[in-house]
């Protein structure tokens, strides 16, 4: 006689071509635990209760199974050698349990089976959710490390575009520091006769004493003279970068839309750019969220917190999130307090993001407002000090 054996949210069972049942091993009540127990059988592993159950009918003498997994059987096979395992979909036993689950659930004093299921395809809808984010993570690192080469290889050409510009008006390179607006007023007015004061106000935005100080540059310029060749060759490198600076803003763009898919709570707390680089640099959502606050605090300042642990000098007190405004824009003695808070509200966000999917972003966000505000507070009531044990430090 061949024993059908199926799986549902009570637990596996078993089955007679009659459909009569036979035998069952129920699951834990807990519906996290019959979760983990479905997912462990979509990803083929055998349960304890296939195991179980199975046993006990080889020691009363069956030794022919069919199920509905080809998973299951075929592992099902290495560990019960002395029975055969066949692959029928579906078979008896998944066909009752279908048809009969309440009646099933009844009958084990299970009042609301509707509810039951309900939970568990709940939380295994969240596994699944978790598990595409924890793919999805990925192309954050890859988009951050292709970001990182755009700004490397925008760089190193700006570099070679302005040194090649100088030899016609090497006074430009001091006036204008930016690459994207020199490379603009090297576009749009090419030779530096047509550095006029109109002219550069209408190609790039900069501050009136500045557009005088090139256009009086421009008129007395020790550099070599530009035919309208020299400057095509320059121009056309130009645009080869303005290229990759709009590659690099849709990049941005793409990035912030993953982050609000992947790591919401992470983007509300520190912004789309700051979250997805701290991701990239744990190497994932996950290693990011086993981290504690302190290393976070300073990820990206690897080569200063070695540095300073071979030299017995005082370590970073932040690393990637010293580009949060809220730091970045805060006095020096202060900026140790405010990271601290920061990396403590990323942690809890990442662990969120990686383990419940709930958003709590805008909460924690909140709070780390009101600490800062209380930082900075506690600062103007000690008048201007920060007070370190016995010592009084001023601002």
């Amino acid at each position: 006689m061949v024993v059908h054996v199926a799986e549902c949210v009570l637990g596996v069972f078993a089955f007679n071509e009659d459909g009569k049942m036979l035998g069952s091993e129920p699951f834990p009540s807990d519906p996290i635990q019959i979760a983990g127990r479905l997912a462990t059988i979509q990803m083929g592993t055998v349960t304890e209760e296939h195991r179980k159950l199975i046993a006990k009918f080889i020691d009363e003498g069956h030794r022919e199974f069919s199920l509905e997994s080809e998973e299951l059987a075929a592992r099902l096979k290495k560990e019960f050698k002395r029975a055969t395992f066949e692959v029928i979909m579906p078979n008896k036993a998944g066909e009752v349990l279908r048809s009969s689950l309440r009646d099933i659930a009844e009958q084990m004093g299970i009042e609301d089976v509707k509810e039951l299921v309900r939970n568990v395809n709940t939380l295994l809808t969240r596994q699944g959710l978790r598990e595409e984010a924890a793919e999805r993570d990925r192309l954050i690192v890859q988009s951050i490390n292709m970001l990182d080469e755009i700004d490397k290889s925008a760089n190193t050409i700006s570099g070679h575009i302005r040194e090649w510009y100088s030899i016609h008006f090497p006074e430009l390179d001091r006036l204008v520091p930016d690459h994207q607006s020199y490379l603009k007023l090297v576009l749009d007015l090419g030779t530096r006769d047509k550095f006029v004061s109109s002219a550069i106000k209408t190609a790039v935005q900069l501050p009136d004493e500045d557009i005088e100080k090139i256009a009086q540059a421009a008129q007395s310029s020790l550099g070599a003279p530009f035919d309208e060749l020299d400057v095509k060759a320059i121009r056309d490198c130009a645009e080869e970068v303005f290229t990759m600076y709009e590659v690099r803003g849709e990049i941005s763009e793409y990035i912030d839309g993953l982050m609000a898919q992947v790591a919401p709570n992470i983007r509300a707390v520190v912004g789309g750019p700051i979250g997805a680089r701290l991701i990239s640099l744990a190497g994932g959502l996950a290693h990011l969220a086993r981290l504690p606050a302190s290393t976070i605090q300073v990820l990206g300042a690897e080569k200063a917190l070695f540095r300073a642990l071979r030299s017995h000098a005082k370590p970073p007190k932040h690393g990637v999130i010293y580009q949060y405004p809220d730091i970045r824009g805060s006095p020096k003695l202060q900026r140790g307090r405010i990271a601290r808070a920061l990396a403590g509200k990323i942690t809890i966000a990442a662990r969120v993001d990686a383990m419940s999917g709930e958003f709590v972003g805008e909460r924690l966000a909140e709070d780390f407002k009101s600490r800062v505000k209380e930082i900075k507070s506690r600062l103007e009531r000690s008048g201007g000090r920060i007070y370190e044990g016995d010592r009084a430090r001023r601002i």
